[in-house]
């Protein structure tokens, strides 16, 4: 059963005390971002303002390797990397009450190849069925969507199985995890009105809430017999 409520409300008796660590490593996370995105930003103003200036910094670009197409691929495997760390920190939050420190978050980078390969590969299913449709792609983007938890949870697990168990414990509830992400849509309304400061705390309440269900769906996919312990061993 998934009880999107239960999930929210066990998110905040887990980061309760424990703010710290989420708080500062979404911060990170941030900075980091716009660091990788900074080089393409400079490069879109510098066309509005001159086109002499495109010439000259297009020129640079190619000659340095980087060109902005890939700055933007770059920078989607640094977002999931990120991603993936920030999962293996929120996981074992969820499984112990003891304090986390930020080493835990810098333990889920050591992942970075197994984010990398499982983003490549889930691109490449939800690009396909897009092509058919933007329904069906969605659709498959919410079945596949669990493959990064499950990179994060079990380091000896292959890429395309973690693929197919998210298949597999999503089942019955794409609609449920679709629903939960826009439940927090009025707290992002609120935290552009402070600028986006809001949301170094509602990005870590979000996480530990889609970790939450990530657990419950998992269990109760265990529960109905259509997953084994086997299958994640």
């Amino acid at each position: 059963m998934f009880d999107r409520v239960q999930y929210k409300r066990m998110a905040k008796r887990q980061l309760k005390g424990r703010w710290g660590t989420p708080v500062l490593v979404t911060a990170v996370t941030f900075f980091i971002g716009i660091m990788f995105e900074l080089p393409a930003i400079i490069h879109d103003t510098c066309n509005n303002w001159n086109t002499a200036l495109l010439s000259t910094s297009s020129a640079f670009f190619f000659h340095s390797g980087f060109t902005p197409s890939r700055l933007s691929i770059l920078s989607v495997f640094a977002c999931y990397i990120l991603e993936v760390a920030q999962l293996y920190m929120y996981i074992r939050m969820s499984k112990s009450t003891l304090q986390i420190s930020f080493n835990t978050f810098l333990d889920g980078l050591t992942y970075w190849l197994r984010a990398i390969l499982s983003t490549l590969w889930f691109y490449l299913w939800v690009i396909l069925w897009t092509c058919l449709f933007i329904i069906p792609g969605i659709v498959k983007a919410i079945s596949y969507s669990q493959i990064f938890y499950l990179v994060a949870d079990y380091p000896h697990m292959k890429i395309r199985k973690a693929m197919q168990i998210s298949k597999l414990i999503t089942r019955g509830h794409k609609a449920d995890l679709f629903v939960m992400f826009f439940s927090f849509l009025g707290w992002g309304i609120l935290c552009s009105l402070t600028c986006g400061i809001g949301l170094l705390w509602l990005l870590p309440y979000m996480n530990m809430s889609f970790t939450n269900a990530y657990n419950g769906i998992k269990e109760d996919a265990l529960n109905r017999g259509i997953l084994t312990l086997q299958d994640l061993s």
